[in-house]
């Protein structure tokens, strides 16, 4: 049984202060938990509604080894952060999903992305395209929010994350052995885009775009050519359209 302290101290981990000081969060629904469980990523804890069980076959049977706390009504509320709960969730350590150094030929770089959904759509997106390892700049929103989580679908356990403490200092540092490439309004069509070796693509705050000091550092700056009347693509959008283009 879940100790009164054990709830509270899983509900703090709805901010963002609480998530970094002990390495957990949450993720919740079927499948985004049955990729965790798959993973190599600790699981401190299942958590399920009463009458949880007998709904959903798959997850029943990868529950059936583990141990699962069962929660009445009110305390699973207590936890949930969805509208219309599916009544699993599950406690997870963060830490074995960060890196420190990037190996992969191909990296997704983030600056300054504020919506959680687009986060997690980038992550989504990176993930079926084969891109596992994406730089977190200082200034976006937590990979570990709730909202990204889900929006990630499963796909943040099949990716891992270097958070950068500066980001600036973080693109020097991979200029050596990549080419810097950021996405931006105003450069050449990204299918004309040179190839061969690696790559870092750089996605930015889609309302303030990259920063002065990124366009700077790039080697190559690119766009996605429209021919209607909409401003600008969604960032999440037009990195999936971008990274299409690795294929």
């Amino acid at each position: 049984m879940v100790s009164k302290n054990r709830l509270k101290f899983y509900a703090a981990l709805d901010k963002r202060a609480a998530r970094a000081e002990s390495g957990l969060f949450i993720v919740e629904g079927h499948k985004t938990v049955r990729e965790g469980l798959k993973s190599p990523c600790p699981c401190e804890a299942i958590l399920v509604r009463e009458g949880f069980f007998g709904h959903d076959e798959e997850t029943d049977r990868l529950l059936s080894s583990r141990r699962v706390e069962i929660l009445d009504e009110q305390d699973f509320r207590r936890l949930s952060r969805t509208e219309n709960p599916q009544g699993v969730l599950g406690v997870f350590d963060y830490r074995s999903l960060l890196i420190q150094t990037v190996i992969e030929p191909n990296l997704i770089v983030l600056f300054d992305l504020a919506d959680p959904r687009n986060m997690g759509t980038i992550i989504r997106s990176a993930d079926w395209f084969g891109i596992r390892e994406l730089v977190v700049g200082e200034g976006c929103v937590d990979i570990f929010n709730e909202k990204v989580v889900r929006s990630t679908m499963g796909s943040i356990f099949h990716s891992r994350f270097l958070l950068a403490a500066d980001l600036l200092a973080e693109l020097r540092s991979l200029k050596p052995g990549y080419r810097i490439v950021t996405a931006d309004l105003d450069g050449v069509d990204y299918r004309e885009r040179k190839r061969g070796g690696k790559s870092a693509f750089v996605f930015s705050n889609e309302a303030r775009g990259p920063s002065e000091d990124i366009l700077a550092l790039s080697d190559e700056i690119v766009t996605i050519p429209g021919g209607g009347q909409a401003e600008s693509l969604n960032v999440s959008c037009a990195a999936a359209v971008i990274m299409s283009g690795l294929r």
